[in-house]
């Protein structure tokens, strides 16, 4: 969500800087992926202006690529906040991005994601979701997880409910507007550290399901 980011006393928390999965690399950014992330960018524009136009505008309008790549890497190693990308295995494509957010109050973060075009509907969004889940839960100081979609936002509030988050409650009070068009609800799902614990999705992805 583009809103401010709140001061947080996250102060251990240190996420990994890259992880490789079977299907997808995440990892910070380097000036190196600019050309990849800008034609993920210009080849989802359409798509990503309907849900998440920050994506395509940055949080801070007028910034080129450049200066928001630099940006979120200084906030990645200060701990403000904590962005990657979602790499193709031979790391050659942009598929999306994610990241974890101290801007949902003391003890908690929230996940936020943004697919491809040409990536969506293949559980990458689940999938980084999931990863991120486990290394929030990773910390013994996150004690619950959240994530914001906007109402209408079938395909996000499937990707949360399909991991086990519970809706909580859709915020009127938290209105934004969406692509210019008219304020929109926001639905915030939560997973709580007992929910991931007792979480038979996540049991089952470690191989520790019976």
């Amino acid at each position: 969500m583009p809103d401010a980011y709140s001061n947080h006393n996250l102060t251990a928390f240190d996420p990994p800087r890259r992880v490789d999965t079977p299907n997808f690399v995440l990892r910070v950014l380097s000036a190196e992926d600019i050309p990849a992330l800008k034609r993920a960018l210009e080849e989802s524009e359409a798509h990503l202006r309907a849900w998440t136009p920050w994506v395509i505008d940055g949080r801070v309008p007028g910034l080129s690529l450049e200066e928001r790549l630099a940006i979120d890497t200084d906030a990645f190693a200060s701990g403000e906040r904590w962005v990657y990308a979602i790499f193709s295995n031979d790391e050659a494509e942009v598929m999306g991005g994610c990241g974890l957010y101290p801007r949902v109050g003391p003890r908690a973060v929230e996940i936020g994601y943004w697919v491809a075009a040409s990536h969506t509907r293949r559980g990458i969004a689940t999938g980084a979701t999931a990863e991120l889940t486990r290394i929030g839960f990773a910390d013994p100081q996150i004690d619950h997880i959240d994530i914001r979609c906007e109402s209408r936002n079938a395909v996000s509030a499937r990707v949360a409910s399909g991991l086990g988050y519970r809706l909580i409650h859709p915020s009127a009070d938290e209105s934004r507007p969406i692509a210019g068009s008219e304020s929109a609800v926001l639905q915030t799902w939560r997973m709580t550290r007992q929910g991931f614990t007792d979480s038979h999705v996540f049991a089952a992805a470690d191989g520790s399901a019976s």
